[in-house]
């Protein structure tokens, strides 16, 4: 059985996805949403542009880290993972220490605490077949709903796998409808989500 997404709020104001009045805002961080003349993302795959809305092609996993300029797709999952190590490693080198010093005791965060929080440790993954098998689609990117129909990935889910940061899995567009009930922490999986909840899934949010 769903819960009414409102219920959410019987949770503390930190579980709460910031921003969350003003949902689908992915524009506000200041990248390119990159849509193709027909709706939907373009991304490069094996040197040339695909739009994943209309088509895939022979791509079986998908990134998009926005706020990195990353939308990339791959042939596998291997692969996917091999670019996500080695783009992690390099913003592991550049991305600033996030010590006591850095932190403000009042107003905003400064610019080195902002660069480094904007994305998570490690994806939000979700797949189009149970036990994580199928098409993969990994989200870096937090602060912000994301559509899923612009990765022609809506109602497509039917297990997932939190990265390091909380997530949101939402019926509808930009956040609408009911939120996914189950465990959605940080880490968790879900290799069979319920139900009812098979390839449903609309936006997501990562925290």
């Amino acid at each position: 059985m769903r819960y009414l997404a409102v219920t959410v709020l019987l949770f503390t104001s930190a579980w709460w996805p910031a921003g969350a009045e003003a949902q689908g805002r992915g524009d506000a961080t200041g990248m390119s949403r990159q849509i193709g003349t027909g709706g939907g993302t373009l991304a490069s795959f094996e040197g040339r542009t695909i739009n994943l809305a209309e088509d895939w092609e022979e791509a079986r996993a998908c990134l998009v880290w926005r706020q990195e300029g990353v939308l990339e797709c791959f042939a596998s999952a291997e692969a996917l993972d091999a670019r996500e190590a080695q783009l992690s490693r390099r913003r592991g080198a550049t991305a600033p220490s996030v010590s006591a010093s850095l932190v403000p005791t009042s107003g905003a965060p400064t610019a080195a605490v902002a660069a480094y929080a904007y994305s998570c440790s490690s994806s939000l993954r979700l797949y189009d077949d149970n036990w994580y098998g199928g098409r993969r689609l990994s989200f870096w990117d937090r602060g912000f709903w994301q559509n899923l129909g612009d990765y022609g990935f809506n109602d497509r889910a039917s297990s997932y796998i939190v990265g390091g940061c909380f997530a949101y899995l939402a019926e509808h567009a930009d956040g609408g409808g009911w939120w996914y009930p189950g465990p959605t922490y940080p880490y968790a999986g879900e290799p069979v989500m319920y139900s009812d909840w098979q390839d449903t899934i609309s936006s997501v949010y990562v925290g």
